[in-house]
């Protein structure tokens, strides 16, 4: 038998057994606060063993790691597919518009599950620093000019980006996205100056 078409086939059980356990923990995030949900209530919900689950993650922290990455990189495929590579400001403004319209589509998955546990948020707020990061470190590889340090500008954006979401879903979304997204580009400008050598 082929060897790669056996690997293949692990893989789509693996990534198969993921999509269970993704859902099902976003299920039970629209249900209960994220530090009331047990492995067994995930088991129960995705229809499988504990063993099951912990040949796949170490607790229910590493699943939301899981999860919140995988809604990033949802995240960063929209937002380059509308952004232009040499535009950063732009890139940050839909990253946060797509972050927005995110947590108003999930609104009952953050506001009962998420929001109010601030281990999930950190670990939100590490993911996004990352891929702000390595963005800023790609567009200063590419000419981009920061007029502030690469780290200070991941560390004050990454929580900047998910607190003021947070909260603007918490206060029952009074501003528009479009006016959110508009205040995301000023403060953009300020932290960058954005010709190339």
């Amino acid at each position: 038998m082929n060897n790669g078409i056996i690997n293949e086939n692990l893989d789509l059980r693996v990534r198969r057994m993921h999509k269970l356990l993704f859902d099902a923990l976003i299920s039970l995030l629209t249900e209960k606060n994220f530090n009331d949900i047990r492995i067994s209530d995930i088991c129960d919900k995705a229809m499988i063993h504990r063993t099951t689950f912990y040949k796949h993650f170490e607790d229910k922290f590493q699943l939301l790691d899981f999860m919140l990455r995988q809604l990033i990189q949802d995240f960063e495929k929209k937002s380059s597919q509308y952004t232009p590579m040499d535009t950063p400001k732009e890139y940050y403004a839909n990253l946060f518009r797509l972050l927005l319209e995110h947590m108003c589509e999930n609104k009952k998955m953050y506001s009962i599950g998420l929001l109010n546990n601030g281990s999930a948020m950190k670990q939100l707020q590490k993911i996004v620093l990352e891929c702000i990061k390595s963005k800023l470190i790609n567009d200063q590889n590419n000419g981009v000019k920061f007029i502030i340090p690469i780290d200070v500008i991941a560390d004050f954006y990454s929580p900047a980006l998910v607190y003021s979401a947070g909260e603007w879903l918490e206060e029952g979304m009074p501003i528009p996205i479009d006016e959110m997204v508009d205040y995301c580009k000023i403060i953009a400008d300020a932290l960058q100056v954005t010709h190339k050598n």
